[in-house]
């Protein structure tokens, strides 16, 4: 029996270049309207604007996200894309409780920053912390120097939470400018936080609007920055090969072509 034919080349996209990047900026465009508002709101005297803008921009973001998802073919694994989302939903109820209890609110970032080490550990399996990634150690000490001594009841908590944010910051090195900008972003927008809440530094109202500018802007670049990574070509028949125990034929997960032909 002869070999069946079968097109080398994977099936055209339906859409150009242009729609997805049209769909894209449509799919942020709450994120971004919603950010603005509650920038705005930091220079604003007790509007219910503030509370509710910030309880809408993480999932407006997420949203956006997703468009991207729906939108482009190159993605990473879904583990990859599950992780993310529980870092940005974890992040969410952190942004919530933060208003109630801080205790809580640094548990829920807390177990954010644990997902995004296991997205970017997942993300960039391949690459290393860079070099620079050993500046967390000089920043971890200074802040307990600085702030520590004012932590009283919450020493504990912070000290922890301040270790998990580091070696977030260290893991997300291993990945794109994009996660890595997050990141460092994210280590900023908590670092003003912290001297904002434990000590009379910082406590100009400029710089409310410093913690949560560089806060959202952190969260949308480690969010576009792990769904640029895309699947590596060796790592679909290497998973194959870690479930089974054995090699893979590359017929198997390389698309049949002239070059690659089917079996007869």
């Amino acid at each position: 029996m002869p070999a069946m034919a079968y097109d080398a080349e994977p099936a055209a996209e339906p859409h150009g270049l242009g729609w997805r990047i049209g769909w894209t900026l449509a799919g942020f465009a709450p994120f971004v309207a919603i950010s603005a508002v509650h920038l705005a709101t930091k220079f604003a005297h007790d509007t219910p604007l503030e509370a509710v803008t910030k309880a809408l921009a993480i999932p407006s973001l997420a949203v956006g996200l997703g468009g991207v998802l729906l939108t482009t073919r190159r993605k990473p694994r879904m583990i990859v894309v599950a992780l993310l989302f529980v870092g940005l939903a974890l992040s969410w109820v952190g942004d919530v409780a933060l208003d109630r209890s801080l205790a809580l609110g640094l548990a829920f970032f807390l177990a954010a920053h644990l997902a995004y080490i296991a997205t970017f550990h997942l993300a960039f399996p391949r690459r290393r912390p860079s070099r620079w990634a050993v500046l967390a150690i000089p920043w971890f000490l200074a802040l307990l120097m600085l702030v520590g001594p004012r932590l009283g009841g919450m020493t504990a908590p912070v000290v922890l939470y301040s270790a998990i944010l580091a070696l977030m910051a260290v893991w997300a090195s291993r990945g794109s400018s994009l996660v890595t900008a997050g990141a460092l972003l994210f280590v900023t927008s908590d670092t003003v936080l912290a001297f904002r809440t434990f000590t009379p530094s910082l406590q100009h109202v400029i710089w409310t609007f410093v913690v949560m500018a560089t806060y959202l802007t952190a969260q949308a670049l480690i969010a576009m920055g792990v769904l640029g990574a895309e699947e590596q070509p060796g790592d679909a028949q290497e998973r194959l090969i870690r479930t089974s125990g054995r090699p893979v034929s590359s017929s198997i997960v390389s698309w049949p072509s002239a070059a690659n032909p089917q079996p007869s």
